[in-house]
């Protein structure tokens, strides 16, 4: 049975490895201490946004949830969700996502938002599953 919980501290060296790998499938080359700051501000200023699967009969955290609140606009953003390859397929990543909707209808947030890496076809098929609309294109053009 998979329970869904604040990350504690201890919870850090387990998955900063995952945030690391999940920002170089994103972005390519990663500045460690670029993400390390970032993460960082963000638990400080949100812990709630940090939020972890954990197998109740091993202990052992298998899945993450990273996001932030942008009460202005009466929304969440979703920075991660990763869960380990060995557990994918069990539905961790939907009771991550279940959590967080949850916490949204709480919170009287209207809107979930996150961005996908192109290529990352089984996170689009997830997301589209689950309801969310292609909203917009984030295009680049290298230069050199």
């Amino acid at each position: 049975m998979i329970k869904i919980r604040l990350l504690r501290e201890n919870d850090w060296v387990t998955v900063k490895p995952w945030l690391y790998e999940l920002a170089r499938e994103s972005f390519g080359e990663v500045t460690p201490s670029i993400l390390e700051k970032k993460i960082k501000e963000d638990y400080q200023k949100e812990p709630e946004g940090f939020v972890v699967a954990e197998d109740e009969s091993s202990r052992k955290v298998n899945g993450l949830l990273w996001f932030s609140i942008f009460p202005e606009k009466k929304s969440a953003f979703i920075h991660a969700i990763y869960v380990l390859p060995t557990y994918r397929g069990k539905g961790i990543s939907d009771s991550l996502m279940d959590y967080l909707e949850e916490y949204c209808k709480k919170q009287d947030l209207d809107n979930i938002e996150l961005n996908v890496t192109v290529g990352l076809e089984h996170a689009v098929k997830f997301y589209l599953r689950r309801g969310f609309e292609v909203k917009r294109y984030l295009m680049s053009k290298k230069t050199k």
